[in-house]
């Protein structure tokens, strides 16, 4: 198939399977959503001393209720720190990259392996969202509660843990993806032209 073909055709595969994937994806969002916000959270609580004591899940929303006992003056007392996490803010990439994933097809044939590793990847970039975002707002919290203020070194790792989440991987996944894919077939394509060079020498 000569190149302007195939590019016509990864365009045209784009436009439908982007169309497609965001109809998809608008139905099974929330329940995405619950099921991450229910791995990644409950582990940023134990992180930083808390558990979840209540939780609201709405179609894009899920309210968070973090519960911490804490020794005041007075004796034992809670912490209680509110957190709200909107799903469509560490996925509304996922149609785009999944459509991009797709349109690139006529170029390379993904091996059913590499598509497993890359959604895997996908979903540990979303994890990490929520568990850095959630880290991050409760010490931070905690630290104008005057309840808990971490060390600088700390409070650099998370600030900077939560921004490159968020400003960096979060922002350039389709991309991150359709490049990881890419890496993993130059490999195995590298590995087919040296065993088919043993096999001539031989």
């Amino acid at each position: 198939m000569q190149r302007s073909r195939r590019f016509a055709l990864a365009v045209a595969i784009f436009l439908v399977a982007y169309a497609c994937f965001l109809v998809i994806w608008i139905q099974v969002k929330s329940y995405y959503g619950r099921a991450l916000t229910g791995l990644a959270a409950p582990l940023a609580g134990m992180t930083a001393g808390f558990r979840i004591t209540e939780s609201h899940h709405g179609e894009d929303v899920a309210a968070l209720h973090f519960t911490r006992p804490v020794m005041t003056r007075k004796g034992m007392g809670d912490v209680d720190i509110d957190l709200k996490i909107s799903t469509s803010n560490y996925t509304f990439n996922v149609p785009l990259t999944l459509a991009l994933v797709a349109s690139l097809f006529p170029f390379f044939r993904w091996r059913k392996r590499f598509l497993l590793e890359a959604m895997s990847l996908l979903v540990c970039v979303h994890l990490l969202y929520i568990y850095s975002y959630c880290v991050f707002q409760l010490y931070y919290q905690m630290s104008q509660k005057g309840v808990e203020t971490p060390s600088a070194p700390v409070r650099y790792f998370l600030e900077f843990m939560w921004s490159f989440t968020d400003n960096m991987i979060i922002r350039f996944e389709p991309f991150l993806i359709s490049i990881y894919l890419w890496l993993r077939n130059a490999r195995r394509a590298r590995a087919g032209n040296a065993k088919k060079s043993r096999v001539k020498r031989s």
